[in-house]
């Protein structure tokens, strides 16, 4: 879909296994050669991995997660979101080469912007490569509020906790 510039968005809701990393970093790679993206696609495949292998990790077990991409004409902006967990994304101090902690800092070396929010039911981090995004979170945020209103990605018995795009809030179970 091509709206005002815009490519996509496009999306998978797939089980969070590892076996699929591979696959997912494909698609991403795949979505943004075909559509000429100005943003390097090796670094999009890259991020995708990490930020899935980190859903993978802190997600719910047994859950589902969702990876997204848009485009437009300076960039790319790649999403991933899991059941929600009770953890807040963020940067580890020192990540170094301990096992955790590296993949967040390799987002931040090669996105020109990342983040992380909380919606119902979903925890989301995003990050755009190229120019970033600028648009309302309103806007920006529409289609994933909608795709999220009809696939679940919680795990069995987690709560659901929310915050809107731009706070910096951690939220834990209600």
């Amino acid at each position: 879909m091509i709206i005002g510039g815009w490519r996509g968005p496009g999306w998978r809701v797939i089980d969070a296994d590892p076996r699929l990393t591979g696959q997912v970093r494909d698609w991403v790679r795949s979505a943004m050669s075909g559509h000429d993206c100005p943003a390097d696609p090796d670094d999009a495949a890259l991020a995708v991995s990490e930020l899935f292998a980190n859903a993978l990790m802190h997600g719910p077990v047994g859950g589902r997660v969702l990876i997204a991409y848009c485009l437009w004409r300076q960039g790319a902006r790649i999403v991933v979101c899991d059941g929600g967990g009770f953890s807040t994304p963020h940067l580890v101090p020192d990540g170094g080469m301990a096992d955790g902690g590296r993949g967040l800092h390799v987002v931040n070396s090669i996105a020109a912007r990342w983040g992380t929010f909380r919606l119902p039911a979903a925890r989301v981090v995003w990050s755009d490569f190229g120019q970033p995004l600028r648009a309302a979170d309103s806007d920006a945020w529409a289609w994933l509020r909608l795709v999220l209103s009809v696939h679940s990605l919680s795990g069995p018995g987690l709560p659901v906790a929310a915050a809107m795009p731009g706070t910096m809030a951690a939220l834990g179970p209600r």
